[in-house]
């Protein structure tokens, strides 16, 4: 039993006892009747009635009149007893000094109620930070203070800059308890900076709901994977003492200070109840092996991990925290394999807090989200929609054909009161009194405010050129095996053909050598036995996961183009090709370091489309995509004159363009057979066995 438990139940005893021995569920109703009739004969009902009309600040009145005379009947007792008053001590001369005075009981309670001096100072370095990233938020200011027990975030007129340049003004931020919210946008709009703003809490959001903002990967430490996920059940012991002080302070404040630290009481229990430390390890061996970690993994050191890994940590640290509200995430699926990516999906599809997060894989939000937030760049604005995507883009369609209709017939209307008055204008007087009524009416239609176009999605017209045909076979991995010196054999006796029709998507757990398979393909690693066969002629370009790496982000696109890749061709075609894969205006002139993720990757499309390569190697793509880059990079890849072999956990590409699934594990690369979402049916059967099996030991 934890340690919460067992003062819970010495508790219950005690007022059990105490109730028994006070004579609980006994009625003396003759000596009751008695009191009754001298105390209305003494007038006390209508001292008990008169009290029942009290206002609340006479109420506070009477309270505090009370705890004064009890103060001055202890003084007093204290006095004939010969003690000193309360903060006097004598010195060493005989003489009375003052002392520090004790925490008055209203004050401890105050003290617990507020949020702790560490939480302040985190919150103040959050908003320090986001002034150093020249992120300026505004809101509209209301009246009263927020109740302090509310777990609901509305706040109106927000605006969010960055750089100057505003992400979104003058709109509603709603996010209520117990909604997934998937937040979704082009690349670039500002839903990081958004998410960073909301928090650091940047807008008025209750003390009660905690936010934890998952934005960076857990430091490298001595600590093990368990013991990083596990060290936040340090809470336990906070808790535990900070109810101890309000239960003290219960006794000596007036009943509105009562009834608010009780508010609070429940909301500590409830907590300590989620915190109860001997399922705590279980959970969180639980939650560190959905994410991909093997028990041996679970007792290696942070700093053993790379950064991908450590990433995962800090993951199942945000998802083992009981006592987090709102848990926002950025891209969670990036950093995982598609094993990890099921179960995060299933797991988040139970949360019953608040869940805002950015994902752009259209499977995940379908089974995960029950609100999707749209970040309307043409108007600066969020959108909201319940539902999960598939919802929310039939439901936006129908919005935007109604809306749509309502602007051209808006627009037509308009037209024929210009067309109206200027023709008719300088007429007969007749014809001017008319011009001049079209005129007041076309004024009061601009002063009512006009129906705004919809916004429209970008689209992309990305492509990658043909570099020719080359004779069979292009590559042939013949027999090999491989393992990296003093590891274990990732490989043993793989053998397969890649040509210009290829379109293979390889899936497999993280671990099981699937990027170790492309960079040996590409010759960047020799195999240790077997060879690897590729045509003299081929052209190979990848984008990796750490696609930057092509990039000097210190130079502008169009600067790194010119100096670095395309010095002999002129400033328009090279606009043009940045242009073709959305890098287009101001982008172009703007230092590669202050774009987005999603931004860059498209630069690194275009780098690929100049290097007209015969065969295309693409390791997790759409990690830093938008909906509308992933169905470009779709065509593009199904207009491809040459072979492409992508890595991939996205059901969005893979569905769309793999033509074959090729499964990486237990040293082997075998053909499935059958469609991604039987694969992920398949899978999900897998995971679930083998989580039991876990948990079974």
């Amino acid at each position: 039993m934890s340690k919460w438990s067992e003062k819970q139940a010495k508790k219950a005893e005690f007022a059990l006892n105490k109730a028994l021995d006070e004579g609980y569920g006994k009625v003396d109703f003759d000596a009751n009747a008695n009191n009754d009739a001298r105390d209305a004969a003494m007038g006390k009902g209508d001292e008990e009635l008169f009290e029942k009309k009290l206002s609340k600040e006479e109420k506070k009145k009477l309270a505090a009149e009370k705890r004064a005379a009890k103060k001055a009947a202890k003084a007093q007792k204290d006095a004939a007893q010969g003690k000193l008053p309360k903060g006097k001590e004598k010195n060493d001369t005989g003489e009375e000094e003052p002392v520090e005075e004790k925490i008055s009981a209203l004050d401890l309670a105050k003290d617990a109620l507020d949020v702790n001096a560490s939480e302040e100072q985190k919150r103040e370095a959050d908003l320090e930070k986001l002034s150093q990233d020249q992120i300026v938020v505004t809101y509209e200011s209301k009246k009263g203070n927020l109740h302090a027990n509310t777990r609901d975030i509305n706040v109106g007129g927000v605006t969010v800059t960055f750089h100057g340049k505003p992400l979104i003004e003058e709109t509603e931020i709603v996010i209520n308890y117990g909604n997934r919210y998937g937040f979704i946008g082009p690349n670039g709009s500002g839903k990081s900076t958004i998410m960073k703003a909301i928090a650091a809490r940047a807008i008025p959001i209750p003390d009660a709901l905690d936010i934890y903002f998952l934005d960076s990967e857990y430091p490298a430490t001595d600590k093990t994977a368990l013991e990083a996920v596990m060290e936040s059940n340090d809470e336990i012991a906070r808790l535990e003492k900070r109810a101890e002080q309000l239960n003290d302070a219960m006794a000596e404040v007036d009943e509105d200070t009562q009834a608010e630290i009780q508010h609070t009481l429940e909301f500590i229990y409830e907590r300590l109840d989620a915190l109860d430390a001997s399922a705590a390890e279980a959970r969180a061996t639980s939650i560190l092996h959905g994410l991909g970690f093997t028990t041996a993994m679970q007792s290696m050191k942070t700093r053993e991990f790379s950064g991908g890994w450590r990433m995962r940590v800090a993951l199942a640290r945000a998802l083992f925290l009981p006592t987090v509200e709102c848990l926002v995430l950025d891209e969670p699926t990036n950093h995982l394999d598609m094993d990890a990516v099921l179960w995060l999906e299933e797991y988040l599809s139970k949360w019953d807090r608040i869940l805002f997060f950015v994902c752009h894989s259209q499977d995940f939000l379908n089974n995960v989200c029950t609100h999707i937030v749209r970040l309307d760049m043409t108007y600066k604005k969020l959108r909201y929609y319940a539902g999960n995507y598939d919802t929310y883009v039939q439901t936006r369609r129908d919005q935007d054909m109604v809306q749509m209709r309502a602007y051209e017939a808006e627009q037509r209307d308009i037209n024929e009161i210009k067309d109206f008055i200027a023709r008719f204008g300088h007429g007969t007087v007749k014809m001017v009194r008319q011009a001049q009524s079209r005129e007041k009416l076309l004024q009061k239609k601009l002063e009512a405010g006009l129906t705004q176009k919809p916004e429209e999605d970008p689209t992309y017209d990305w492509t990658f050129p043909d570099a020719g045909q080359l004779p069979v076979p292009v590559l042939s991995v013949e027999n090999i095996s491989f393992a990296y010196p003093g590891g274990k054999e990732l490989y043993t006796q793989v053998d397969f053909g890649v040509d210009l029709q290829t379109r293979v998507a390889l899936v497999g757990p993280n671990g099981a050598g699937k990027t170790t398979l492309i960079k040996l393909m590409t010759g960047e690693l020799l195999p240790t036995k077997g060879q690897i066969k590729r045509n003299m002629h081929l052209k190979i370009s990848r984008f990796t996961q750490h696609f930057e790496d092509k990039l000097d982000l210190s130079m502008t696109p169009l600067d790194f183009f010119k100096q670095k890749l395309m010095p002999k061709e002129t400033i328009e075609k090279i606009r043009s090709l940045l242009g073709r894969f959305g890098c287009s205006g101001a982008q172009q002139s703007q230092v590669m370091d202050q774009l987005s993720a999603g931004q860059k990757a498209r630069i690194v499309f275009a780098i690929i489309a100049y290097e007209t390569p015969h065969l295309v190697m693409l390791d997790e793509p759409t990690n830093p995509l938008d909906m509308e880059s992933i169905d470009a990079l779709a065509r593009c890849v199904n207009s491809f004159k040459g072979g492409v072999i992508m890595i991939s956990h996205d059901m969005r590409l893979i569905s769309q363009c793999a033509e074959q699934i090729y499964v990486c594990d237990q040293k082997k690369i075998t053909r499935y057979e059958g469609d991604i979402m039987k694969f992920k049916l398949h899978s999900q059967k897998e995971n679930k066995k083998k989580l039991a099996q876990h948990m079974n030991g």
